[in-house]
């Protein structure tokens, strides 16, 4: 026992639950020697022949407890020999007794300094104190004897601390690799070489990557420089430096420092994957009984990352009290480094596991056999079930056993007269609370009466081709029902009904039969469904009769004219009968658009066809329809594009489409009467052409012809700055955006151009005033036009 503290004994087994006895104080007396080196400082005067020495060194004494101990220090060589007094000796009062001795040291190299201490505790027989039974011959670990302990001091020589690096690898394609400063590899703690109590010297830092592929270094002779490894393999790392006086390799050769990515062990193999135990049982996870030295984390979720085994890996684990199905997962771990994959184990509780079900109820009627039930096989692993049947008539409310052999997983019942239900229990050894199935009836029919089957249909007369639609009650209970048909009688010669499209003769509400073409007896039979039992028929059969379809109807004319925009007039000849017409734009099918004789078709506006059909007072339909061809005289008008002129010009309008035409509104024009007239309205006018063919059909379109105002020039202007009359102004060219002026004067220089005029003319040219004068100007209202030119006079 190492430390102070409560403790208890836990007690644990195969299959019962763990039992954990009351805990216990225990003190443990804890002596050990320890210490830190507190300092080092060079002494004045410093060698003449030996740089760096001579060197002072303060120790200082952590040892436990802090009272009640006598101390030993020992200062010895590289070899282990006791150095003279010449090259290390205790000075300022203090000895090798002391409890924080100073030790100067007046030679280079390296020391161990080790510490001996004697307390109450203390055994002669065993001086160092209690040995690690692993490792006895190494008194630094802390699991060794206690009573001594020892540093190592290196005087003048520059020396790194080695840090080994392990790790476990990572061999996924998206690993990052393991990225450390060099820092790390030594332990310092600023990112600083331990110069020891010199400089460093310029230029000595020296780092190599000695083995090990794919490696790298930022900078070889960097103080502090970034490694970066893969995730796989060993590396080994040397580090070579001086300060003034030495290099680190003098005294001890490179600094070697190793770098390892322990290879994961592969995933646990479970030579069994799953068990089952009894509710409140415990189960041991052993994935390798048969080597207690394998070691495994124990997981309840597949992203767990805190095993349930607390105390570290372990060969198995002990799973407990179970009171419901829990899956584990297991890593392997060897040296440190965990599996990447996770097996499973499942441990399945017996009653929860079970899977009892019986066989789907049954209808039969009395007095017969049910079909035999069934029922799954009901293991639950290696374990066997234990069976029995039961059973209890309408009326009763307790399971007995059934009659016959019922310890079997199926179960065959004997003729029955009245209603029964009946379940299966399981057991199994060990498990004390049995498992009931589902509840099954066999449910025991009366026989159905033939006069409460009753039917009925909508019409007994049909048209030739068409069917009747028939109904019928719904009997009490699950029943299903057929209809049957026969030519031969109503008591004889019935098969099962052909059904219309997209129906079935089972339906028991109504039936719609394929088309009838003969006299035809219908009934429906009905029984219990899922039952022994036989078809009961209706009371009656019921008789349907055909009539005959009407011919086709003739019209008074199969071809027909008319204007294009108006209706033409279709008309039936009288035929003997009592029969109506329906007219339709489909030869079949599609939705009547008119019915009777004559028959007004709507506006057409191109060539058409009509089809009637005749309907007798039974509504029976002729089996084709009589086609009627309507001719429509096409007729178009084209009053032509829309103009746009200035206020006092003349435009000529151009219709199209006709032999005759008339113009309205005759304002403006020289001639309403003709396709193109001359039109020379003074303000925007819309003109309406009405066009006519030689058969009297007519059509109308219109133009717009859009008259803008005249521009106004004026010929002076003043911009003289006085506020009145600055620009020249050119009224009502505002409507023409694209127009474009262009001034000149005299010489023919131009001084002034824009194309529309947003922006009048101030008598200026490039920003400068000109002079007053007469100047020429040149206005194109539209490039096609004719332009309007003239003077324009600048006064003061």
């Amino acid at each position: 026992m190492e430390e102070s503290g409560r403790y208890t004994v836990i007690v644990r087994g195969p299959s019962c639950a763990a039992d954990t006895s009351d805990a216990v104080t225990m003190t443990v007396n804890k002596e050990e020697a320890k210490f830190t080196v507190e300092k080092r400082e060079r002494m004045m005067p410093q060698s003449a022949d030996t740089c760096g020495i001579p060197v002072k060194v303060t120790l200082k004494n952590e040892s436990t407890p802090a009272t009640g101990l006598t101390y030993a220090w020992e200062i010895t060589d590289s070899s282990d020999e006791q150095v003279p007094t010449t090259v290390a000796k205790f000075i300022e009062g203090t000895d090798s007794t002391s409890e924080n001795p100073i030790i100067q040291f007046n030679l280079k190299g390296s020391y161990t300094i080790r510490l001996r201490i004697k307390g109450a505790c203390f055994d002669p027989n065993n001086p160092d104190g209690p040995e690690d039974p692993v490792d006895p011959d190494n008194p630094d670990q802390e699991s060794d004897g206690r009573y001594v302990h020892e540093e190592n001091v290196v005087i003048v020589y520059p020396q790194a601390n080695p840090q080994a690096i392990s790790e476990c690898e990572d061999l996924s394609p998206n690993a990052p690799p393991l990225t450390i400063n060099g820092s790390q590899l030594i332990g310092s703690q600023d990112g600083k070489l331990d110069y020891n109590l010199g400089t460093l010297r310029p230029g000595s830092i020296q780092w190599t990557i000695v083995s090990g592929t794919g490696a790298t270094i930022s900078d070889p002779t960097a103080e502090n420089p970034r490694f970066t490894f893969p995730k796989r393999g060993s590396y080994v790392v040397s580090l070579v430096y001086a300060n003034e006086c030495e290099f680190s390799d003098v005294l001890q050769g490179p600094t070697l420092i190793n770098i390892d990515f322990t290879p994961l062990p592969a995933k646990p193999f479970l030579q069994v994957t799953q068990t089952s135990t009894c509710a409140g049982g415990t189960y041991e996870i052993a994935p390798s009984p048969n080597d207690p030295t394998k070691l495994y984390n124990f997981y309840s979720s597949a992203t767990s990352t805190t095993p349930l085994n607390t105390s570290g890996p372990v060969p198995s684990y002990f799973a407990g009290p179970v009171t419901s199905r829990m899956v584990f997962y297991i890593t392997a771990v060897e040296n440190g480094c965990e599996s990447l994959e996770r097996a499973e184990f499942t441990i399945n509780i017996i009653q929860q596991d079970i899977q009892n079900t019986i066989g789907t109820a049954q209808t039969i009627c009395a007095d017969t056999k049910p079909a035999a039930l069934t029922g799954n096989d009901a293991r639950v692993g290696t374990n066997r079930p234990i069976y029995l049947w039961e059973s209890r008539t309408e009326g009763e409310t307790e399971f007995s056993p059934a009659e016959g052999r019922n310890d079997q997983q199926s179960y065959s019942p004997s003729e029955l007269s009245q209603t029964t239900d009946y379940r299966r229990t399981v057991t199994f050894e060990g498990c004390e609370t049995p498992n009931l199935s589902n509840v099954i009836t066999i449910e025991v029919l009366p026989v159905i009466d033939p006069s409460e089957n009753t039917i009925e249909v909508d019409r007994a007369l049909v048209c030739r081709g068409d069917a009747p639609t028939f109904s019928g009650n719904l009997l009490s209970g699950d029943i299903e029902y057929v209809w049957q048909s026969s030519t031969t009688s109503a008591t004889a010669g019935f098969v099962d009904a052909a059904a219309a499209s997209g129906s079935d003769n089972k339906n028991g509400a109504s039936f719609t039969p394929a088309f009838v073409s003969q006299p035809t007896w219908f009934r429906r039979v009905a029984r219990y469904k899922n039952s022994n039992c036989g078809f009961v028929p209706s009371a009656e059969a019921i008789k349907i009769d055909i009539e005959e379809l009407p011919q086709a109807p003739i019209v008074k004319s199969a071809d027909v004219s008319t204007c294009q925009g108006s209706s033409a007039t279709l008309e039936v000849l009288p035929a003997t009968g009592n029969f109506t017409y329906a007219w339709y734009t489909e030869a079949t099918g599609g939705t009547p658009i008119g019915s009777g004789s004559p028959f007004a078709t709507p506006p057409l506006t191109g060539n058409a066809t009509f089809y009637v059909e005749a309907i007798s007072a039974n509504e029976c339909v002729s089996a084709r329809r009589t086609a009627v061809r309507v001719t429509v005289a096409p007729i178009s008008a084209n009053a032509g594009r829309d103009t746009t002129i200035i206020q006092g010009q003349i435009v000529q309008l151009n219709a199209t489409g006709g032999n005759t035409y008339k113009w309205t509104p005759t304002t403006g024009l020289d001639n309403p009467n003709v396709a193109n007239p001359l039109a020379s309205p003074s303000v925007t006018t819309t003109y309406t052409v009405t066009v006519s063919s030689g058969a009297g059909c007519e059509a109308v379109d219109d133009v717009t012809i859009t008259v803008l105002p005249r521009i106004v020039i004026v010929n002076t202007f003043s911009p003289n700055r006085d506020g009145i009359n600055e620009t020249w102004e050119i009224q009502n060219i505002e409507n023409f955006p694209d127009a474009t002026v262009e001034i000149f004067n005299r010489y023919g220089a131009q001084v002034f151009k824009s194309t529309g005029y947003s922006q009048p003319w101030d008598g200026t040219h490039n920003g400068s005033p000109l002079p007053l004068a007469t100047y020429y100007y040149i206005i194109r209202l539209k490039k096609d036009e004719k332009p309007f030119t003239g003077s324009v006079t600048i006064i003061k």
